[in-house]
């Protein structure tokens, strides 16, 4: 019979630690209406709402620090004309009906709205990196590690991710401030995150990290 995937992953020596670097900010991915509201055809409630708290007190940990908090906003312009592939792959992205610039659905929820000094990245395709200027607030920083949150993991979150861990800024993972849209692929993607490109961390751990001198 064939080992189970932890097996193998460990005997192979994958999924060691990242740690926390010295400089962290926290990066809050795509927590907008059409993601959050019951309603929305592309929602991750109720799932979602279980991690608005958990956002909010990593948030707030951060900004009580002085440390960076940065939101993504994927967005599609009103024409259409920056949909790309989505167009193709999903239903609701042919049909214009979500993340429409200017929208409500595109809106980050109320009750994680940035607040001032915050910053906000307007993004177009999965990755908060892709033809933005993330890069450029990062580097004025000196931001080394980021601390993940939002939705939904296997997608934009998971994009984010990979794409700093390619920059060699860490990756953190905040578990209870990340969601999906099964709980199957949840699981997934943070067992095959945490042994190839981030660390997987609970938000208890993260928030006693913030708290230690630096």
């Amino acid at each position: 019979m064939a080992d189970d995937a932890a097996t193998v992953y460990e005997r192979q020596g994958w999924g060691r630690r990242l740690g926390f670097g010295e400089r962290p900010a926290v990066i809050v991915i795509d927590m907008q209406n059409d993601f959050c509201d019951p309603d929305a055809p592309t929602t991750l409630w109720p799932s979602i709402g279980e991690a608005i708290d958990p956002i909010r007190r990593l948030c707030e940990a951060a900004r009580a620090r002085g440390l960076p908090v940065i939101y993504s906003q994927g967005l599609v312009a009103a024409d259409g004309s920056s949909a790309g592939l989505w167009t193709l792959k999903q239903r609701d992205h042919g049909e214009g009906r979500i993340q429409i610039e200017g929208s409500r659905g595109a809106a980050i929820v109320d009750e994680l709205a940035p607040e001032a000094g915050d910053r906000v990245i307007r993004k177009w395709r999965p990755s908060a990196f892709f033809r933005t200027d993330l890069e450029v607030f990062l580097a004025a920083r000196g931001i080394d590690t980021l601390l993940f949150c939002g939705t939904s993991l296997s997608g934009c979150v998971r994009a984010t991710a990979v794409d700093a861990f390619m920059r060699d800024i860490r990756p953190i993972i905040v578990r209870e401030g990340v969601v999906d849209r099964s709980p199957d692929v949840l699981e997934a993607n943070l067992f095959d995150l945490d042994q190839k490109y981030a660390d997987v961390v609970g938000l208890e751990e993260v928030l006693a990290a913030l708290q230690k001198p630096g």
